[in-house]
């Protein structure tokens, strides 16, 4: 009866997965529509702004901080971007890093359009949200292009000065998505000391504000919140800060400006002797594409640094892969633990826990092995350690002091 319940469940929540998948492609597909219309180029300004809708050119508006205009209708409002636009561009341009420079650069080289087939959806919508390109269709290809009017000022402004900017605001914009990628969330004040001792200058705060704000919005790989900067992959930038104050006589780790840079990429693997021992392993018994073995680091990575308890890991781990034996759980418990306690962890300001554990034992100490239920059907729970089988009323095995029901047995 159970086994009925649980196929009719299973069904159920794939029939519901399979519904909201589909949902989210059509509201891509509804999207994509409106983002990709036919133009003719060149184009005018006034004719790019008339093809957005006023959400679109209310978040222009936001982006740019311009007062006094939220309560116009669509067509007012077209007519001041027009005119206000051009006027704000100058700042717009002081703002981007090097990669949107860069394709600023080659618009105005092609007097206009680039190609933007390989140019995600959410950048293509950054970029047309701070005013400073469009999408559009032409000669039935997708292209990003600036207006003639915008041509023009560029001309103007593009320089020495400006490319000494640009790079300036792509070291402030690694540095910290480096920074976050390994301390997960920093206050305004940490955050700017640390960028101030990377790059040995003074950092005005208002132009490092907007710079990561435009740069929030077009990578999409920091937020801001009420506790300061976070890495996106944050979920509870909270009771991260309040673990980080729990150690007040640890200070952030601290990393070489060149670390910090490599970190900053999308999807960056901190590839430790340890998770290289761990994907050494998973080869062994498992004939695994480097991109299997890249997804499924970056997952647990991220699962330690959301707290994600071991016993959790290793379900992760079994959803992927099928156990051949109990020995080679064991193995593989053993060097998860090894990878865990070697993992540079938000909580502890970017040290792992094996470099903090001699100096703070009674605030941390590595994980010990924990119990693994050996897939559905094998109903025993074993203790790694010695392969006994545990008692949901005796002691958890992971040292907690509490019941295996009332711990890691949940």
């Amino acid at each position: 009866m159970d086994n009925k319940i649980d196929q009719k469940t299973q069904k159920a929540l794939l029939e519901a997965l399979a519904r909201a998948n589909e949902h989210s492609r059509q509201l891509q597909d509804k999207r994509e529509q409106q983002l990709w219309k036919k133009i003719n180029i060149p184009v005018k300004l006034s004719d790019a702004l008339n093809n957005l809708s006023k959400n679109e050119l209310d978040k222009i508006r936001q982006n740019l901080g311009l007062k006094n205009l939220s309560s116009l209708k669509k067509g007012d409002l077209t007519g001041k971007l027009v005119n206000l636009i051009p006027v704000k561009f100058k700042d717009i341009l002081y703002v981007l890093d090097l990669e949107r420079y860069d394709m600023v650069k080659r618009m105005f080289k092609n007097a206009g359009p680039v190609m933007a087939n390989n140019i995600s959806v959410s950048k293509v919508e950054s970029l047309m949200g701070y005013g400073i390109a469009f999408p559009g269709v032409h000669h039935n290809q997708k292209i990003l292009f600036m207006p003639l009017e915008l041509l023009d000022i560029f001309k103007e402004i593009d320089g020495k000065e400006l490319e000494t900017i640009v790079r300036r605001n792509t070291e402030w914009i690694k540095l910290t998505h480096g920074l976050l990628y390994y301390y997960g969330v920093m206050g305004a004040s940490t955050m700017n000391n640390k960028i101030n001792q990377l790059t040995g200058q003074e950092v005005d705060l208002l132009k490092y504000f907007k710079v990561l704000s435009a740069a929030s919005d077009y990578y999409e790989q920091i937020e801001f919140s009420a506790y300061g900067y976070q890495d996106q992959r944050v979920y509870d930038a909270k009771k991260i800060l309040d673990e980080q104050k729990a150690r007040p006589s640890v200070d952030y780790y601290s990393f070489t400006k060149e670390q910090l840079l490599k970190a900053a990429e999308m999807d960056f693997i901190d590839r430790t002797p340890k998770l290289n021992n761990f994907t050494r392993f998973l080869l062994e018994y498992y004939d695994l594409t480097d991109k299997e073995i890249d997804e499924m680091m970056l997952q647990l990575i991220n699962m330690i640094n959301l707290d994600t308890k071991p016993t959790g890991m290793i379900k992760y781990l079994e959803s992927r892969l099928e156990f051949p034996s109990f020995d080679m759980v064991q193995e593989l418990t053993a060097k998860l633990m090894e990878l865990y306690n070697h993992t540079r962890m938000w909580i502890l300001k970017g040290h792992t826990p094996d470099e903090l554990f001699q100096e703070e034992k009674r605030y941390l100490k590595p994980l010990p092995a924990e119990s693994f239920r050996m897939g559905q059907t094998d109903s025993k729970l074993f203790d790694i350690r010695t392969g006994a089988k545990i008692g949901r009323n005796d002691s958890c095995p992971c040292g907690s002091g509490k019941k295996y029901k009332k711990c890691c047995g949940k």
